[in-house]
């Protein structure tokens, strides 16, 4: 992969390729690797460099006239090549077959392709993210080396399992998209940083998309025009976009419908209720962490509680799920044997080391039994906990209403901010509040400590501020066959208007519960697929062609 910087480039270069994709994060990347090795000539613009930069952050600016966020937008997005993937914890699992099926009590629900459909894309988007098996149910007992648990009541209540990436090289860390994410001798892609998308310029009719302006802060300039060009920026920043590009068409790119930037969803996140930390062990034990070894080495799971789907139908309730959040002690013995560990390679030796070391050895009842978990249990070790909550992410009931805009006030670059009318409904309450309960009512079936509950959830008024906003931005974009139901149809290309495609969670109609990343790389795929294979000739091409050599 070639890379340069649009603040050494030429002023008002005029760039042109097969296929621009806006943007240097899971989606952008996922859908450029995919090019390697063929004839069509990629180009990847990023806003940021390699490096975190507070003048390029401040793009992420946002005026927020809705529900409470808690979450700074410059705060839980990245400007930077590889994106968002630079801050995120990389907790990830696919989306439920019920999340795309029509719900008669979700309005707006429905997704016009299959769950099914995507199992391959997301076979291939776990390797992209350095997880395991595509397996997210019961069967993982046999998987994990353990003994199966006491079933859950599945008619009310059923197992949930995440996954958690891993990086290619350090597996302490999640995959980190970036430069060495892209394999080398990739002379067709090209990444150009600093380059901010300020305008997308289709003709006159909006109804074709030719080109997109550049620019970089210090106000240098380039144009790039592209026989396809995908959007890959973000829930809220695809949306800003499209509805900023309003030279032409006054109304926004792809807005025809008055529909970009509607639906705006997040996983709404809230403290369920608490446990006493002294008696929370069995509960740790059994909805904590699992390791699963294979040829790839050892991927980390959790377990979890949800909604059984028979009961969402029932009580006509929204998909969510709930896990055990812990703060570890500050005296847990396996951190402070860490840091040991840590001072000692370092050379360090102290008075402290001594104390350290001291404390250590007063603590050989945790050591060993963390020994035990680890190498006879095949479990991660149960840290001293100083908080043990039972936290839960709720899909959001799609509303129109729910929606990004653009502020009267413009960044550094002269483009309007995002102005954010984030909703949560009621249902949203009653969801989590029916879990909670019936949590508390299996915990006490299967004889395990049941958390004392949060006040709110009982609550008429004032309950909205308890959710917290998950830094998941979906839905601004929305997928339907229907041009007046959606932005984009079942190939994520953006309705009446040819050449212009978006990747990311803004194309989901619903949004589950689960952490995106996995669904955004899969559908990232299954887009890279339909480009290759139906629009852009020449991968066409070059594929038949590698082909027949081979």
């Amino acid at each position: 992969m070639n890379v340069s910087d649009l603040r050494a480039l030429k002023d008002n270069l005029v760039i042109e390729t097969d296929l621009c994709i806006v943007g240097s994060g899971p989606a952008g990347l996922s859908i450029a690797k995919e090019f390697v090795g063929t004839n069509v000539k990629v180009v990847i613009l990023e806003s940021g460099g390699k490096s975190e930069e507070p003048e390029t952050q401040a793009l992420y600016e946002i005026e927020n006239i809705g529900a409470p966020r808690q979450l700074n937008q410059d705060v839980i997005r990245s400007r930077i090549l590889g994106g968002s993937s630079h801050i995120w914890t990389g907790r990830v699992a696919p989306f439920d077959e019920l999340d795309f099926k029509e719900r008669s009590w979700v309005p707006y629900s429905g997704w016009s392709i299959s769950r099914r459909s995507l199992d391959p894309y997301l076979v291939r988007g776990g390797e992209n993210l350095g997880i395991g098996p595509h397996c997210y149910d019961e069967r993982l007992w046999e998987r994990f080396r353990v003994n199966r648990p006491a079933s859950l009541n599945t008619s009310k209540v059923q197992p949930v399992f995440w996954q958690f990436s891993k990086h290619v090289t350090n597996h302490h860390e999640p995959m980190r998209f970036g430069q060495d994410f892209m394999p080398e001798g990739a002379p067709n892609i090209q990444l150009i940083l600093h380059a901010n998308v300020t305008h997308l310029n289709t003709n006159q009719a909006g109804t074709k998309l030719e080109s997109v302006e550049v620019s970089t802060l210090e106000g240098k300039k380039a144009c790039v025009k592209a026989r396809a060009i995908v959007l890959a920026c973000g829930g809220v920043e695809n949306a800003r976009l499209m509805l900023a590009s309003n030279r032409i068409v006054p109304h926004g790119v792809g807005n025809q419908n008055d529909l970009v930037g509607r639906f705006l969803m997040d996983h709404p996140g809230c403290v369920l209720g608490s446990f006493d930390p002294d008696s929370a062990q069995e509960v740790r034990n059994r909805f904590g962490h699992y390791w699963l070894d294979d040829a790839k080495g050892r991927h980390v799971y959790l377990h979890g509680i949800a909604l059984s789907h028979k009961l969402q139908e029932k009580e006509q309730l929204l998909n969510c799920a709930a896990y055990l959040e812990t703060v570890t002690s500050e005296d847990d013995a396996w951190n402070t044997l860490k840091d040991l560990k840590t001072r000692l390679k370092e050379g360090k030796i102290s008075l402290k080391s001594y104390q350290t070391a001291l404390n250590v050895l007063t603590r050989s009842p945790e050591i060993g039994h963390g020994l035990y978990r680890r190498y006879m249990k095949h479990r991660p070790t149960i840290n001293k906990a100083e908080k043990v909550e039972l936290f839960c992410h709720v899909e959001q009931r799609p509303d129109p209403d729910s929606r990004v805009m653009l502020s009267d006030k413009v960044d550094r670059l002269g483009m309007p901010i995002s102005k954010l009318n984030w909703k949560i409904s009621e249902q949203e309450r009653q969801s989590v509040r029916r879990l909670a309960h019936l949590i508390c009512d299996e915990f006490d079936r299967l004889g395990l400590p049941k958390p004392t509950l949060s006040a709110w959830l009982d609550q008429k008024e004032g309950w909205e501020s308890n959710f917290s906003d998950r830094a998941h931005p979906t839905g601004t974009t929305r997928m339907s066959d229907d041009p007046t139901q959606g932005v984009v149809d079942s190939n994520c290309q953006v309705h009446g208007v040819e050449g212009l495609f978006i990747a990311g969670s803004s194309v989901f109609p619903t949004a589950g519960y689960a952490n995106p990343t996995l669904m955004i790389v899969g559908m990232s795929l299954r887009l890279a697929d339909w480009l290759k294979f139906n629009y852009l000739p020449r991968a066409q091409r070059a594929i038949k062609l590698e082909q027949s050599v081979v």
